[in-house]
């Protein structure tokens, strides 16, 4: 039996290995790592990818939404206005809507979301607007029916959700597909969407986003092995956004046959109501996507900016834009 069976047969759920689940547990204690600095530099805040793009949509991408523990989460009316004109907003929903009570002696990280998120999330953007990927290492945590009729709330309040093998991509228009992947997964879970399987899935003459799931929690910088990762996926898609870090990393431009490619490791945590500042930051980013002089749909303009969540004492999380886009 290896590592992974164990901590799963003894109510311990991992998508790791011994020795990267110690890690885990480390940064846990010790805060976010900060090795392999310099291996990637991030484009500044505002930056046109490719010139002469005449912009046709404007896309949002966030990053992790995590349980907020029943708290309410506040919009700060700075992120509110950055994300204002957004013609559609693609976020990683973290987790399950249920009620289901951890059971005594399960030591197990299970992701639970209230019901009140749906509201939380229509105050920030519309719902028919967003779209919600469920792609994500916590998507087995809770039986095929529970994962079922958590999608079922989302969309009876009027949202776009995706991510599992039966919907494994998001067009968001006849021009544009959301295509999604993970590398990992807590437990076995048949409706997993594989990172191998998302090419399959690309959509011919339209502009494809790959919103993956990847790299390490609580690392500041991608380790080589992702950004070999990463560079090997923008060969295939038209740019890629991850997710899954907890903490937000570079935002890079990469240069596939004359096109400069968005290539962003990972947002972060969007929203969440953990007090542990180690959880509580993100980015938010937008895109122009159009056609050149050649008729090539490609990204022109690209901003980014860190974002931050705060719990206060009232039982509120307020969510806003960090000071000078920093951490």
């Amino acid at each position: 039996m290896d590592f992974r069976s164990f901590a799963q047969a003894i109510n311990i759920a991992t998508p790791y290995n011994f020795r990267e689940t110690i890690g885990w547990v480390v940064r846990n204690i010790t805060g976010p790592c900060r090795k392999n600095a310099g291996i990637v530099e991030s484009i500044p805040y505002s930056y046109v990818l490719n010139k002469g793009v005449k912009a046709e949509y404007k896309a949002a991408f966030v990053g992790d939404i995590m349980p907020t523990f029943r708290r309410h989460v506040k919009f700060g009316s700075d992120i509110k206005e950055f994300i204002r004109g957004s013609d559609f907003l693609v976020g990683n929903f973290s987790g399950t809507i249920t009620d289901k009570r951890k059971g005594f002696l399960n030591l197990s990280l299970d992701q639970r979301h209230v019901p009140e998120i749906r509201d939380m999330l229509a105050e920030f953007f519309p719902p028919e607007k967003t779209y919600l990927s469920v792609c994500n290492n916590h998507m087995g945590d809770f039986d095929k029916n529970a994962f079922l009729n958590s999608v079922s709330m989302l969309e009876s309040r009027g949202f776009n959700v995706f991510g599992w093998h039966k919907r494994p991509y998001a067009d968001v228009n006849k021009d544009i597909r959301v295509l999604i992947g993970t590398m990992w997964s807590n437990r076995d879970c048949d409706s997993i969407c594989r990172l191998e399987d998302a090419e399959s899935h690309k959509k011919q003459n339209a502009f494809n986003f790959l919103y993956p799931h990847i790299g390490y929690e609580l690392e500041a910088n991608p380790r080589p092995e992702i950004v070999r990762l990463g560079r090997k996926l923008i060969q295939k898609f038209d740019a890629v956004i991850g997710d899954h870090s907890h903490w937000p990393q570079h935002v890079t431009s990469e240069s596939i046959g004359g096109i400069n490619k968005l290539l962003a490791y990972s947002l972060g945590d969007f929203c969440g109501g953990l007090p542990l500042k180690k959880y509580q930051h993100g980015m938010i980013l937008k895109a122009q996507i159009g056609r050149d002089d050649r008729g090539m749909q490609l990204i022109g303009r690209v901003e980014w900016r860190i974002t931050r969540f705060t719990p206060a004492s009232n039982g509120e999380v307020t969510l806003d834009l960090a000071k000078e886009g920093k951490i």
